[in-house]
């Protein structure tokens, strides 16, 4: 584990088995979003914090509580491919690391995550949209029993491209580690927060939680009112956030 990142848990929570979602904005700030609706849809409880020097110096404020802006979150829940999990857990954040952190981080995140037994890791990213009349979700897995998912639900895997920041890490480490890692990307509209874009990953990451029902019709009602929200957290930070230049590309892909 890098020495500049630490991850600081509230309390010590067991997620044996679980499924982690990772949600870190990229185009269309889709995990962003969808992973916000994941934790107030399922009632998850901020459990930890994942801390770093190089991290953006700002609070996250919600419900008047200040947090740190990379926060995990948890739930005693049943979900997984084959039940195979018994809670879920979320890492969320509304900025992109700068490029020097992100293999660090990702690292880090692997580490924890078998540390503390997690059965599988589960990437939310956006991508540039196609044919912006019919927006589309695919899947990228590490190991064939992640293929065997994308598979099983009918979720089309991408066979070409480019993945980067956290959750191209995260994939190519899962290969070499042969750890269970999926990415769920969603077309999205790069120029402005696509909330219906995360409406159609929370609707393909409800295929393969059974046990849970994520019912994205609010997520398609209430975007425009998200959309703000999150506009809101990016226009607070601006004034400290680290330049433009700094920041990693939202998301290549072919």
């Amino acid at each position: 584990m890098d020495e500049d990142i630490q991850i600081i848990e509230y309390k010590d929570v067991n997620l044996t088995d679980a499924m982690l979602i990772e949600a870190f904005p990229t185009v269309g700030l889709v995990g962003s979003i969808a992973g916000h609706f994941i934790i107030d849809a399922l009632h998850l409880e901020e459990i930890g914090a994942i801390t770093s020097r190089y991290f953006m110096p700002a609070a996250v404020i919600h419900n008047g509580n200040p947090s740190p802006p990379v926060r995990i979150y948890a739930g005693k829940k049943i979900c997984g491919p084959d039940n195979s999990c018994s809670q879920i857990a979320v890492i969320i954040s509304e900025f992109m690391p700068v490029v020097d952190i992100v293999k660090p981080l990702a690292d880090t995140i692997l580490a924890w995550t078998k540390k503390k037994k997690c059965s599988m890791i589960v990437s939310l990213e956006g991508t540039h949209a196609v044919n912006a009349k019919k927006l589309k979700t695919y899947g990228v897995a590490s190991t064939p029993r992640m293929k065997e998912t994308l598979k099983t639900h009918s979720i089309d895997e991408t066979k070409e491209g480019m993945i980067t920041g956290v959750t191209g890490v995260l994939l190519y480490e899962g290969v070499l580690l042969k750890r269970d890692v999926l990415c769920l990307l969603a077309e999205a509209h790069s120029s402005y927060p696509d909330s219906r874009a995360a409406g159609m990953l929370v609707e393909t990451l409800d295929k393969i939680l059974p046990g849970i029902k994520l019912d994205p019709e609010p997520l398609y009602k209430e975007a425009d009112d998200i959309e703000q929200k999150i506009r809101a957290f990016i226009k607070q930070a601006q004034p400290t956030a680290p330049s433009t230049h700094q920041q990693l590309p939202t998301q290549m892909y072919g």
